[in-house]
């Protein structure tokens, strides 16, 4: 009794004092660690550009460094993290994308009076064998001939190809498509060049998908082999397709080249496709390809369902695909028209943004890919909807699953790619001319996890130069988190 008395009081003070120890230890660590980073920030290429930095520890959640976190920037790709962070929580993770074939009922034999309508809601994956798939299934259904024309119905979104902000000249390249509610192969097509036999011969070029949407024009010639080459392809529209314009030069020694171009009209390329593939089935469409609406009074035959959304989402994050972000955009928008003054002010990511504590003034999301100028939001809300989605059980294990692996794979395969790195640090990263953004999370010591967002606007250094510094910062973290 006497020994149990004796002790008593002592486990208190002991835990006070190893709770001031740890205060103490954790705050010496962290000021470590933000003179570390502000000696990093002062590099001289950074000389004269907009910084923002903002750094939390998420068990439990502490500020450990903050450099301008309410400062508006420009966030060029890790503005898909707002659009991932919305569908994933407005659409659900397995929701899929559907695109519908309409029609009369088919009669014998095998006839649907009328026309025949495809209908697109904003799919960004579908591909030719898709398309083939629904073929196949109206052939099992007994469809052998529609008397009218195939109608593509691009409708559920509005009518403007490109996000609110981006350049219109920046050409025919496949990180620029167009947006269309009927969308196939991310609204592109390949070209495959072979130079020719012989100098002064046309080099061979071929198309895939082979479809009566595309025909080619070759200007280009074979020259002699230890001679610069550069080989160019462009395309404009012709009326009822894509008319591609091969010119410049191959040299004879050279292998295969593919390059990738953009379609003008997306509906009308899907609705070819779709007619051909078809024909390949022994359905005949009689009349031609059109664009046009799926009257309210004609019921679904059948339709295909895409991947679901974490699935999507995943390889948009991983290659920050820009097509992908806005086809999501869009569906967040209901299809709003993006080029409005304020072309998110009724979407499901502004929603998202204004019931995280965020006023209406204090951020403009233009587009979904990042592609706009015009997108402003801080280092502070890239972390607050990273964290909070972070503490979503149901959300995190996608969300950390779409980021690139610092040394692994996606836009982040070659940097960080220390063996100390390895699987510890997951991000988005975001770069323009002048722009060069980086957030996401680290694993930091005893399995403590931080959330960060660095931002850096108006430089003029090389954009490697500036990920260089942003790696310096998230590799300090990693060592030295508090």
């Amino acid at each position: 009794m006497l020994a149990g008395c004796a002790h008593r009081g002592r486990p208190e003070a002991f835990v006070q004092q190893t709770a001031v120890a740890a205060a103490d230890s954790f705050n010496l660590r962290r000021e470590s660690l933000q003179q570390a980073i502000d000696s990093i920030l002062s590099d001289t290429l950074l000389f004269q550009s907009n910084r923002a930095v903002y750094i939390i520890s998420l068990d439990p959640e502490r500020e450990i460094y903050s450099l301008n976190r309410s400062s508006l920037m420009i966030p060029a790709s890790v503005n898909k993290l707002f659009v991932s962070a919305a569908a994933l929580r407005q659409l659900g993770v397995n929701y899929s994308f559907r695109t519908a074939v309409y029609g009369d009922s088919i009669e014998n034999p095998g006839r649907i009076k009328g026309d025949l309508y495809l209908k697109g809601f904003g799919d960004p994956e579908l591909k030719t064998a898709d398309l083939e798939a629904l073929a196949f299934r109206l052939r099992a259904m007994g469809l052998k001939q529609v008397s009218g024309d195939l109608v593509a119905d691009a409708g559920y979104f509005d009518t403007t190809s490109f996000g609110y902000g981006w350049m219109w000249d920046e050409g025919p390249y496949a990180y620029n498509a167009p947006i269309s509610a009927l969308s196939l192969n991310r609204n592109t097509f390949e070209i495959g060049l072979r130079p020719g036999a012989k100098p002064g011969r046309r080099p061979q070029a071929e198309l895939n998908p082979r479809a009566a949407y595309l025909s080619i024009e070759n200007k280009a010639t074979t020259i002699k082999p230890g001679n610069k080459a550069r080989i160019k392809a462009d395309r404009s529209f012709a009326g009822d397709g894509d008319l591609v314009s091969i010119t410049g030069t191959m040299t004879a020694d050279e292998g295969v080249n593919y390059l990738v171009r953009t379609v003008t009209n997306p509906a009308l390329y899907c609705g070819t496709v779709f007619r051909e593939a078809l024909a390949a089935n022994g359905i005949k469409i009689l009349g031609t390809v059109k664009s046009g609406m799926v009257p309210s009074d004609k019921p679904e035959l059948i339709r295909h369902a895409s991947p679901p959304l974490y699935q999507i989402i995943r390889g948009m994050n991983k290659e920050s695909d820009n097509f992908t972000a806005e086809m999501i955009f869009r569906q967040l928008g209901s299809g709003q028209d993006s080029l409005s003054s304020d072309p998110a002010k009724n979407s499901k990511l502004t929603e998202m943004l204004k019931n995280m504590g965020f006023g209406e003034e204090s951020f403009r999301i233009a587009d979904g890919s990042g592609l706009s100028r015009y997108n402003l939001c801080s280092a502070e809300q890239l972390v607050k909807v990273l964290s909070e989605t972070y503490r979503d059980p149901a959300l995190r294990p996608e969300l950390l699953a779409s980021l690139p692996i610092a040394g692994a794979d996606g836009t982040l395969a070659r940097r960080l790619m220390g063996e100390e790195y390895k699987g510890i640090i997951r991000a988005k990263t975001g770069t323009l001319t002048g722009v060069s953004s980086l957030a996401g999370f680290v694993s930091g010591p005893d399995n403590k996890t931080y959330c960060f967002a660095i931002m850096f606007n108006n430089y003029t250094a090389k954009a490697n130069q500036v990920r260089a510094i942003q790696d310096s910062i998230v590799a300090r973290l990693a060592r030295a988190a508090p």
